[in-house]
């Protein structure tokens, strides 16, 4: 697992997906449906476990500026989630890896490719910020310190839009 430099991007299938393994409980069954996925993801973003975003196929590969303070304002959109991380740290992960882990009780929802990000323990806001400048989308992620009264809830995952 990568702690290198960071060249965050935003994953192959057009997501990005920030994990707190200690506490992600991503195990949903060895057939699960994408409904049911969406479902978990839903509830280990109100957990506190992950933050998801779906930025969409065209932005697969997009690069993503990491920031450590909110600085700038939104041009475009933005999602926000508050994650609680612990000894293991804050990863940026993928949509295919936190589907093995949907689908295999004892794996682990990071990879060896997986980007740790310099945060320590404690409660933090993550916010994806999509700023639109000449007809490319510039996606910067930001991972501040939060209250302890801060809530983000969700209903879904921020940008995803189901196709009947």
């Amino acid at each position: 697992m990568s702690t290198e430099p960071m060249s965050l991007e935003v994953d192959d299938d057009g997501f990005v997906c920030v994990v707190a393994p200690d506490s992600y409980e991503g195990f949903v069954d060895e057939d699960w449906t994408l409904d049911r996925l969406l479902v978990r993801f839903v509830e280990q973003m109100n957990r506190g476990s992950l933050f998801v975003a779906y930025p969409g196929p065209d932005a697969a590969n997009s690069a993503i500026a990491f920031e450590r303070k909110q600085g700038r304002t939104a041009a475009g959109r933005e999602a926000s989630g508050i994650v609680q991380v612990g000894e293991a740290g804050l990863w940026l992960t993928d949509y295919t890896e936190l589907t093995m882990a949907a689908q295999f009780s004892d794996e682990s929802p990071i990879a060896s490719y997986s980007q740790r990000l310099p945060v320590t323990a404690g409660r933090y806001r993550v916010t994806l910020c999509e700023e639109v400048a000449q007809d490319e989308p510039t996606f910067v992620l930001t991972v501040s310190p939060a209250g302890p009264d801060e809530v983000a809830e969700q209903d879904s995952v921020p940008w995803f839009e189901q196709t009947s």
